[in-house]
């Protein structure tokens, strides 16, 4: 898994780091995030990325309260590092996990479950989700080129992906003026399709950034597929 620990002091976290290591996870630390969500300039995707995170027993309170309220509509499950409570204790709270800061290896396992358990469940939502619309793909009247990039956006998930990636991918050869320009007449005509199909463009352009789908796009292909299965029971 793929977790954050929030912290005031990232280097009072060695300890606790390395036992997250030690059960296979990638664990990022950092001080500056906290600053970034008290703002409200935090970056959505970059948290996106992460399965779970975990507030340090080193904030206060009353900063963690508002920091939930900045973070309880991600798909990651939250937790918090507690000095005083005994591990079978499970007061009502806004986390989905409260982390006994001398739990061993076992125990942080234990309580980490429902984060990896949350994972993989959107792991196999999204692959199903994505098989789906590569299906629907073939009934659309879209040309090579213009199936290749749909098809590795799809792979891509909802990450965004930059100009130069893709063009590298699907034309095999380091992007120039030319084949950017090309590029770019591709989503064009990608989205003018298929907004005559699903009534809005697929592709959406992060600007500075590249391009990546619209869930729009995915619900799209959902519902339809829905539409019929339920047609199909009704016959």
């Amino acid at each position: 898994m793929q977790l954050l620990i929030l912290t005031k002091v990232p280097s009072y976290e060695e300890t606790f780091e390395s036992q997250l290591k030690q059960l296979g996870n990638e664990v990022y630390c950092s001080n500056s995030l906290i600053t970034e969500l008290k703002k409200e300039k935090f970056n959505k995707q970059f948290l996106s990325q992460f399965d779970g995170i975990i507030f340090s027993e080193s904030l206060y309170d009353k900063e963690v309260e508002r920091l939930v309220q900045q973070l309880q509509y991600g798909r990651f499950k939250l937790f918090r590092r507690v000095i005083d409570m005994s591990c079978d204790e499970m007061p009502e709270t806004n986390f989905d996990g409260l982390i006994p800061v001398d739990s061993n290896l076992e125990r942080l396992r234990e309580l980490l479950l429902i984060a990896e358990i949350s994972r993989l469940a959107f792991q196999k939502e999204d692959h199903v989700q994505q098989m789906n619309v590569k299906q629907k793909l073939s009934d659309l009247n879209l040309k090579l080129k213009q199936k290749e990039i749909v098809d590795y956006l799809i792979h891509s998930g909802n990450r965004t992906v930059s100009r130069e990636e893709i063009s590298r991918q699907i034309w095999n050869k380091e992007p120039n003026k030319s084949v950017l320009a090309s590029l770019s007449k591709v989503v064009s005509k990608v989205n003018e399709k298929l907004e005559y199909e699903c009534g809005h463009g697929a592709i959406q352009t992060v600007w500075g950034q590249g391009y990546r789908l619209r869930k729009e796009f995915f619900d799209y292909f959902e519902n339809d597929l829905v539409e019929k299965q339920l047609a199909e029971i009704e016959e």
